[in-house]
């Protein structure tokens, strides 16, 4: 593992150095570097491709994603409202006289930054975290995911060419590999801040660290969610297909690999969705997982759930090679879900998500109620007072 202190000392001469460059300094860098990684889009795309599984469609998309993040904090800091400057004026007719006051931010210091597996374009290296960093006028120690590491390089080279080009202070990129690099640096005392997108088990992990230290660093963390979406029994009854179909696709989306996704479907007598459901599974198409490691632990986390006494499988998918994880749909009633709330509400990352089978609106609202913070959520109704009568709108 490198010397993390060798390697936080250049850090700190570039955050002496960088913080006191002018926001026009600032906005040409990020266009340059915006402008890099647009221009060696035909290099990333295969590169990303033959690390992740993922299409040149997703990928060519996600180029043009990462990139337009660095110009929008371009145009943010244009407009110089980031600065959130207030000024309250001198008054000397008060007693006893008020001096004039004047509150602005400032650049909070170096920033850790952990790339995500999902994302090696939009949440990684280059991704929106960095590039919100840069542009606050903070370095960045990124921990590059091994999912996708010579993407990560890659990229973090055409970010340093462009740094370069532009007179920036030397480290203020940094890129580190090893998963120890990541944890010590989240402990050193010169980081002021942290940002991950992940699982919430890393998260945590990462969160618990940057708050036991003896000065407490914010985390900014963007982690798993369960996503639930609710059905009417009325929407159930007039539009199942639809609902399943659309559900279907969305748990099948990139095999289940999108934090959006919806891993829970909690129907009020939805028997309909659930015929539709165990229609559609088998003709749904199969994809890739971003790599052997995490399918492994796709095929793991699903093995349990399954394994749960009062889950039955409701339909599943084939897979056809080693990469591919048929999407599985589990169900489970209402009342087994809230008994046992600390082993059902469980994240499954891929193509598997749960229909929970409510006999009741009241029940639905239980179960709406034991789900903590989630990333996204959806309601399917046909007239208002249905949904209204569920209670979720409140």
């Amino acid at each position: 593992m490198q010397d993390l202190n060798s390697l936080m000392s250049k850090v700190v001469i570039a955050r002496e150095i960088y913080r006191k460059w002018d926001r026009l300094q600032i906005i040409a860098l990020l266009e340059a570097i915006a402008d890099k990684l647009d221009g060696a889009a035909s290099e990333l795309i295969p590169l990303a491709g033959r690390e992740t599984n993922l299409t040149e469609v997703r990928l060519t998309g996600e180029v043009g994603r990462m990139s337009g993040q660095w110009r929008h904090m371009a145009a943010v800091l244009k407009k110089g409202e980031y600065l959130g400057t207030v000024i309250d004026s001198a008054d000397a007719t008060l007693q006893p006289p008020r001096p004039e006051l004047r509150k602005t931010t400032v650049p909070i210091g170096i920033v850790g930054v952990f790339g995500a597996s999902n994302f090696p374009f939009a949440f990684g290296v280059g991704g929106c975290d960095t590039a919100a960093a840069i542009a606050a006028g903070c370095p960045v120690i990124i921990k590059a995911h091994p999912g996708h590491i010579e993407t990560s390089r890659k990229v973090f080279q055409l970010m340093e060419v462009a740094a370069k080009s532009c007179g920036a202070p030397d480290s203020l990129f940094n890129l580190v590999e090893e998963f120890e690099a990541g944890i010590e640096f989240v402990k050193h005392k010169d980081v002021n801040a942290v940002a991950f997108t992940g699982s919430t088990n890393g998260g945590r992990a990462l969160f618990d660290i940057a708050q036991s230290r003896k000065d407490p660093i914010p985390f900014y963390g963007e982690l798993g969610g369960l996503n639930p979406i609710f059905v009417t029994a009325e929407a159930a009854d007039k539009n199942g297909k639809n609902v399943a179909q659309g559900f279907l696709d969305s748990v099948n989306l990139g095999a289940g690999q999108f934090c959006t996704k919806p891993g829970y479907l909690i129907l009020v007598n939805g028997e309909s969705v659930r015929n539709e459901i165990r229609n559609l599974v088998p003709t749904l198409a199969t994809h890739a997982m971003l790599n052997s490691k995490i399918r492994e632990a796709h095929d793991l986390n699903r093995s349990a759930y399954a394994g749960l006494p009062f889950v039955k499988l409701l339909a599943e998918g084939v897979a056809t090679n080693d990469l591919i994880e048929p999407i599985t749909i589990f169900e489970i009633s209402g009342a087994d879900l809230l008994a046992n709330t600390e082993v059902t509400l469980q994240e499954v990352f891929g193509p598997t998500a749960v229909v929970v089978n409510c006999q009741s609106n009241d029940e639905a609202l239980r179960v709406a109620n034991s789900f903590h913070g989630t990333l996204a959520s959806g309601i399917h109704g046909e007239v208002s007072d249905q949904i209204i009568g569920l209670g979720l709108l409140d």
